[in-house]
């Protein structure tokens, strides 16, 4: 068997690769072609695995953020796996981020991604990269959750509501001229999301950020909202198919450090999800979540989990 591992051409190979997707891990984590090719196309640089130059039998995809390498997704033909061919694109890969110079690489995460990590429900993937050297466990080990709701029953409790107002503090989606008061806001306390902010942004969804005040005006808390209303260059969401096509989605929740403990995070969460319903959303998911007990009080449960992996080059 002769493998050689080629750069990703999306007009020549895109067909063959979502067959691999279909054919490998499609079953759990249905996605239709247009949402692949549109991750994909967010930057980054992937490689093929091609059997006697005609037959795609791997793929791996790999994204660059500052210094750190994300591979975002490795793929392997059910009938052709250990013999190889993984390693290669694994191998390929790490080898990309050296010479850009990165210096650390993850399983999964970025913005551009399909999975913060890897998926709990994907034991096969976790052995390989074992294989690779990557410990599933220590310093740089935690697991993370997705989480969902439906919310065609939602009500928020009223308590909520009560202790925010207690402390002044009311919520609203921002304009085009409140842009740079937003960003100044991010770089100072959230500065890992002010590239997610700017994005939105861009693409003219003001809308989908909510911010809460307190009562001088100033901002106190962030958060951005997706739903079937939103730019369509956006891929905040990839599971419709699992969880329902009027999908949306709520992330990059933060609040001012000197403003934690008085449930304005709990309330942005409330509103956010009340302003997605009058959108027109029934099902919501909240990713790469650390804190499920927190959104819990709001009725937000655990759908799927990963394995967070990264080390040092």
């Amino acid at each position: 068997m002769s493998i050689t591992i080629a750069p990703y051409d999306k007009e020549r190979y895109g067909d063959a690769v979502f067959r691999l997707w279909q054919t490998t891990i499609g079953q759990l984590w249905p996605l239709d072609t247009f949402r692949l090719r549109q991750v994909l196309s967010e930057g980054g640089t992937h490689f093929i695995a091609l059997e006697g130059d005609k037959q795609v039998v791997g793929f791996v995809a790999t994204h660059l953020h500052e210094q750190t390498g994300h591979i975002s997704l490795l793929l392997v033909a059910s009938d052709k796996q250990r013999q190889g061919i993984g390693t290669a694109l694994h191998n390929t890969a790490v080898a990309h981020f050296r010479e850009a110079g990165a210096t650390e690489v993850q399983l999964g995460g970025g913005s551009s991604r399909f999975f913060p990590g890897v998926p709990e429900n994907l034991p096969d993937a976790v052995s390989f990269f074992r294989s690779q050297g990557w410990s599933f466990g220590g310093e740089q080990y935690h697991v993370v959750y997705d989480l969902a709701q439906d919310l065609r029953t939602y009500v928020t409790p009223s308590p909520v509501l009560r202790r925010v107002d207690k402390h002044q503090i009311y919520f609203e989606t921002i304009v085009p001229g409140q842009m740079n008061e937003l960003l100044a806001f991010e770089s100072r306390e959230f500065p890992e999301w002010l590239d997610a902010f700017q994005r939105v942004m861009s693409l003219g969804d003001y809308d989908d950020v909510l911010v809460g005040r307190n009562a001088t005006g100033q901002i106190v808390a962030s958060l951005i909202m997706y739903s079937p209303q939103s730019s369509k260059e956006r891929h905040d969401v990839l599971w419709q198919a699992i969880l329902g096509e009027r999908l949306g989605a709520i992330g990059c929740v933060g609040v001012a450090e000197q403003e934690q403990g008085k449930g304005i995070g709990l309330a942005l969460v409330a509103c956010a999800t009340e302003l997605l319903i009058e959108h027109g959303v029934e099902h919501c998911s909240i990713d790469w979540v650390v804190l499920i007990d927190f959104y819990a009080k709001l009725g937000y449960h655990v759908w799927r989990g990963y394995h967070m992996c990264s080390r040092y080059l």
